[in-house]
């Protein structure tokens, strides 16, 4: 939680020329200063900083905000991340989340320091092996740059190394930079001997752990070095191919990106990143003219890489290797791509042929071709699911078990309807067998009880029932009970996302919501329990501190889906964001009006020979609700045009 008076008196404190010239070449110009948008390509000059109002903004693609969303934006900042950042800079104190111990705030000053420790060891180690690579010691590393075709100038940029083993040269590294040999220990670059340390022993009895290796800086969205990645150059050596650092408490592999740091402007500018697998590939297509390219540390994609690239670019293409190796690290990272949103497409490169040789020997021309016509990941797992098994129906069975769990990963509503009729197409099947599959699917997905299973309880209160999300019948009610509601999944159509984007972005909108009174159909009560928080602040003159009203909700799933809402790309603001609040809110009555006239109609037919008044009733409610779903879907229709 983040009073916004803190917030405004980071902004206040924040010299917004000062943070945006760091990436942009300002120019004055009278009270405004104008340079190239960071955001998207252009020749003339349209973005401009207005210090009086401590905002930016680009006339050209309409990106807009003030110094906390630019740090989001260009940097690839959650909003706490951002605040932290700037508050840090310009000597603002954070107030805790709730009162400390003394023995807690010195554990956790104890720990911010060790971790500001850390990330100024590894800075220093990055610039050592740097030297190392560019000194008499790395000339075998230079000569495998120079047949890799990676100049120096890419060398620099990713700040390339060379780990000579040389224990001499790294105790005159220590002690001249005077880096806590606990500290390495601690990364994991100097290892600990066995009977303990030895002060007479060089390096005091450690061992390096990087040695005769090229190395990788793994740097994050805000340019800090986390760890390392040292690649053997010795093929004839029996050892591992790569080493990376363990982790640490500034290291998670499976939490980064290789090449995030370089890649960002460059992903949010052209709207695409590039994935591909291996650390040189990233450099290659660099040094290419392809910025937007990152590669996932380890041997699988994460969820956690998998966000982090969602906050760089919607739009995503795998570029995997020309082997069987390439083909299932694709496929594998697949589920992982669409349970966070993201439908990545993909090029399979010719057998034998890796993002670096086949631009070198084809050419980016052609790179960028197959690129851009990059078929969709899921279409390609299709066909082979399709062509790997039989036609008869034992094969086709199998290759429904093969696509039926991708099926249940989509997000969307559309898009899973939309692949329900492909995948019946492909494989030949009726679509009842695809949604019997799919339904098996997701059973599977939902975790199984881990405790007897209990006594049936009560059913629920209906989700729809207006005193429900709206207890004091007022327009500004309180947020009810359902806001600490045991965990549910969350996967909600793509429009009640897009709304909750919105919502995210531009909380005050929430008034459209309560205008509407759109709470009461909202099937999720802890998101329905958010929106009656947003209601509060709106209603009583202030803006919505959203992450305030995160950190007092008790549903993980809740919170997940609105951190997730929160991250997503920045939408401008204008008439088009509240027609598209307003056309999501219509689909969401639709929605719930729907299951009311279901729910009229089974009533209906158990009062109509034991109640005809309550009959009567429901026939002029049914009436009601459907003339105003057809006026609903006449509106949305033409709205569409």
């Amino acid at each position: 939680m983040i009073p916004d008076e803190t917030i405004a008196d980071v902004l206040s404190r924040t010299d917004i020329v000062k943070l945006v010239g760091r990436a942009v070449e300002l120019k004055k110009a009278g009270s405004l200063f104008k340079g190239l948008c960071p955001f998207h390509s252009e020749n003339t000059p349209s973005f401009t900083v207005t210090p009086s109002r401590n905002t930016y903004k680009c006339f050209g693609c309409g990106a807009h905000g003030n110094s906390i969303g630019f740090l989001m934006e260009h940097g690839a900042r959650s909003f706490p991340e951002a605040v932290q950042e700037l508050a840090a800079e310009c000597g603002v104190d954070l107030p805790e989340m709730r009162t400390e111990s003394p023995a807690e705030r010195s554990e956790r000053e104890r720990k911010k320091s060790l971790k500001s420790r850390l990330l100024d060891a590894q800075d220093t180690l990055a610039s050592y092996y740097s030297d190392q690579l560019f000194g008499p010691s790395g000339g075998v590393a230079r000569a495998y740059l120079q047949k890799r075709a990676i100049s120096p100038r890419a060398a620099k940029a990713f700040r390339l190394g060379w780990a000579s083993g040389d224990k001499a040269a790294f105790g005159r590294f220590m002690e001249t930079t005077r880096v806590d040999r606990d500290d390495l220990a601690a990364l994991g670059v100097l290892l600990p001997p066995e009977a303990g340390w030895a002060p007479s022993e060089p390096l005091e009895g450690g061992y390096l752990r990087f040695r005769q290796r090229l190395m990788f800086p793994v740097v994050d969205f805000r340019g800090d070095v986390t760890g390392f990645s040292g690649r053997i150059l010795d093929a004839h050596k029996k050892t591992a191919k790569y080493v990376n650092s363990p982790e640490t408490p500034i290291f998670t592999k499976g939490e980064q990106l290789y090449g995030g740091f370089t890649a960002k402007s460059a992903a949010r500018r052209v709207g695409r990143l590039i994935v591909c697998e291996g650390n040189v590939d990233v450099i290659a297509l660099w040094e290419a003219g392809l910025e937007g390219t990152v590669a996932a540390m380890g041997t699988a994609l994460t969820p956690q890489q998998a966000r982090l690239v969602k906050r760089l670019a919607d739009q995503v293409v795998c570029v995997m290797d020309g082997d069987a190796a390439g083909a299932k690290a694709a496929f594998a990272s697949l589920p992982t791509f669409l349970k966070v949103g993201i439908q990545p497409r993909a090029v399979m490169l010719p057998d034998g042929d890796d993002p670096d040789s086949f631009v070198n020997r084809e050419g980016l021309t052609t790179f960028e071709a197959l690129v851009d016509s990059a078929p969709a990941l899921f279409d390609l797992f299709l066909e082979r699911a399709n062509a790997e098994n039989p036609s008869d129906p034992p094969g086709r069975s199998a290759a429904l078990r093969q696509v039926a769990p991708m099926l249940a990963c989509l997000e969307d509503e559309l898009s899973t309807d939309l692949y329900r009729a492909r995948v019946r197409d492909v494989l030949g099947v009726p679509l009842e067998l695809v949604d019997k599959a799919l339904a098996g699917a997701r059973a599977k997905e939902r975790p199984a009880p881990t405790q007897p299973v209990a006594p049936p309880t009560p059913p629920p209160m209906d989700p729809f029932e207006p005193d429900f999300f709206n207890p004091t019948g007022i327009g500004g009610p309180e947020p009810p009970p359902s806001f600490a509601l045991p965990s549910r999944s969350i996967s909600p159509p793509r429009f009640v996302r897009q709304l909750f984007e919105i919502l995210m972005q531009y909380p005050k909108l929430s008034s459209v919501l309560q205008a509407r009174e759109a709470h009461n159909f909202l099937t999720h009560p802890s998101l329905a329990g958010f929106v009656h928080g947003l209601y509060g602040e709106v209603n009583a003159g202030r803006t919505p501190n959203v992450d305030r009203l995160l950190s007092e909700m008790t549903d993980p799933s809740a919170v997940a889906f609105l951190r997730d809402s929160q991250a997503c790309r920045a939408m401008p603001e204008g008439p088009e964001i509240e027609q598209m609040l307003a056309e999501a809110v219509d689909r969401l009555e639709i929605g719930a009006l729907t299951r009311w006239v279901e729910q009229l109609h089974s009533e209906e037919k158990i009062v109509f020979a034991q109640d005809r008044t309550r009959h009567a009733e429901i026939g002029v409610e049914l009436r009601t609700h459907k003339a105003r779903i057809r006026q609903l879907k006449s509106s949305t229709v033409e709205g569409a045009h």
